[in-house]
C-alpha cells in the first residue's frame, strides 16, 4: 500500500533540485561566508544568489532579508526586537496565532509588556474591530499571522495593515504557511515585518528569514558577530541557505501552476469525503482559505483514534501541535472558534504540497472513509 502524506503544513519534502544543490554546495562551498579568502568568498556568494532568490519571491531588496534558523526564530526576533524599540511597549496579537507568537507573547507580558489578544469569529477570522480599539490607546506592535497553520483561514492582513498605518503601529505579519501559496509583494503591502521559512515550499528545514522594511526598528536577540547585518549574528548555514534559494526561485517561477492545482485537489478532496462521509464538517469553509489546507471535523468520531487507523493504512495526516500529554491535546486555533473540547478531538488537518497527485487524493478518500467506519463501528461496540 502507497503512502499518502498530507502533513505538508507540518513540513514538505525536498524537491530533488533543491536536495542536489545543496548536496554540490557540501563539496563546493564549505567555506566560511565570513573568511576573507577564495574559500569563503565562494561560500558567501552563493548565500547571496540564495539571498536574492528569497527576497525575489516575496518582492523585496537582497539587503532587506535577515536569513534566521526558521520561522520560530524569525518571529521572536521581531517580537522582542522590535518592541524594545516602542515608546508604550505594547503588544497586539490575536487568539489563533502560532505557539511561536503566542508563547513569545506570554514571556513579554513577563517582562511588563501589555499583551491585548485580540479574538476571532466563528470562521476564524480575526476581528478588525478588537484590533481598532486595542490601537486607540496608542501605537502597539500587531503581530498577525497570514495564513493560519490549522485551518488555513486568510487573514485580512492588508486591512489590518491600512489601520495599524493610520494609527501609527508596526505591523508584523508571520507569513510561514503564506509565503509560496499566496501572493506576496511587499513593495505592495504596508508591512513592516514579514518572517517565512523554507521547509513549508520544499525547501530544508532549519532555516528561514525576516524581511524588514527599510527604517522599521529592530535589535538582535543575540550579539557575537557582524552577519545578517549584526541582526543575526553566527555563522551562516551556507547549505540550509543555497537550499532555501533554490526553492525560492523554483516556486516563484511557478507558484500560478501551483497554487491552482494544489487548491484544485483540495477542493475535490472535500468534495469526496463528503460524498463519503456523514456527518462531516469543513472546518472555516465559508472563510478564504489557503490552497492547500483543509481543516475537517469527523463529527461524532475520535479524531486521534481515527488518524492512528489512517496512519496504519498509509495516510499521514495531523491533529494537533506536539505536546507531552498521554492525550494529545488539540490545538488552541479550534477553542478560539468556539468549539467544545470534545468537537476539537473530533478534527484532523489535512494539507497538500505541489508533489500531491489526483490519485494519491482519490485514495486518501477512499482510506479515510474505510478508518471512519472502522472507528465508529468500534465506538458502537463500545457504546452497546
Amino acid at each position: 500500500m502507497a503512502e499518502i502524506y498530507l502533513d505538508n503544513n507540518a513540513t514538505t519534502r525536498l524537491l530533488p533540485e533543491v536536495r542536489d544543490a545543496m548536496c554540490r554546495s557540501l563539496e563546493e562551498c564549505w567555506g566560511n561566508p565570513s573568511s576573507p579568502h577564495g574559500v569563503g568568498e565562494q561560500a558567501r556568494e552563493r548565500v547571496e544568489q540564495a539571498r536574492e532568490a528569497v527576497a525575489s519571491l516575496v518582492g523585496a531588496e537582497p539587503e532587506e532579508i535577515v536569513f534566521t534558523s526558521g520561522g520560530t526564530e524569525a518571529n521572536n526576533l521581531v517580537l522582542f526586537g522590535a518592541i524594545e524599540h516602542l515608546e508604550v511597549k505594547r503588544l497586539v496579537t490575536s487568539a489563533v496565532e502560532h505557539a511561536s507568537v503566542l508563547q513569545a507573547a506570554r514571556a513579554l507580558e513577563q517582562r511588563g509588556v501589555d499583551v491585548v489578544v485580540v479574538p476571532v469569529d466563528r470562521e476564524g477570522r480575526v476581528e478588525i474591530g478588537a484590533i481598532e480599539r486595542s490601537l486607540a490607546i496608542g501605537p502597539a506592535l500587531v503581530s498577525v499571522q497570514w495564513v493560519n497553520n490549522v485551518t488555513g483561514v486568510v487573514q485580512p492582513v492588508e486591512e489590518v495593515a491600512r489601520l495599524c498605518r493610520r494609527r501609527g503601529a508596526r505591523f508584523h505579519v508571520d507569513a510561514a504557511q503564506a509565503v509560496g501559496k499566496v501572493a506576496a509583494h511587499v513593495g505592495d503591502l504596508d508591512f513592516d515585518y514579514l518572517t517565512f521559512t523554507a521547509h513549508k515550499f520544499h525547501g530544508p528545514k532549519g532555516v528561514g528569514a525576516l524581511w524588514r522594511r527599510k527604517g522599521a526598528p529592530l535589535r538582535p536577540l543575540f550579539f557575537g558577530g557582524e552577519q545578517e547585518y549584526r541582526l543575526r549574528p553566527g555563522t551562516e548555514n551556507t547549505i540550509g541557505i543555497v537550499g532555501f534559494g533554490v526553492a525560492a526561485a523554483l516556486r516563484k517561477r511557478r507558484v500560478g501552476d501551483v497554487v491552482g492545482r494544489m487548491r484544485r485537489l483540495r477542493d475535490r478532496f472535500e468534495k469526496r469525503l463528503c460524498s463519503l462521509i456523514d456527518r462531516l464538517e469543513v472546518i472555516s469553509s465559508d472563510a478564504e482559505r489557503c490552497c492547500n489546507t483543509s481543516c475537517v471535523r469527523f463529527c461524532g468520531v475520535d479524531g486521534q483514534a481515527l488518524r492512528v487507523q489512517l496512519e496504519a493504512r498509509g495516510v499521514y495526516c495531523s491533529q494537533r501541535s506536539a505536546c507531552s500529554d498521554a492525550r494529545p491535546a488539540p490545538s488552541h486555533v479550534f477553542g478560539a472558534l468556539g468549539l467544545s473540547e470534545r468537537e476539537a478531538y473530533e478534527c484532523l488537518r489535512f494539507s497538500l504540497s505541489e508533489e500531491t497527485t489526483e490519485v494519491e487524493i482519490e485514495a486518501a478518500a477512499r482510506r479515510i472513509a474505510d478508518a471512519w467506519s472502522c472507528v465508529r463501528e468500534g465506538m458502537q461496540r463500545l457504546v452497546g
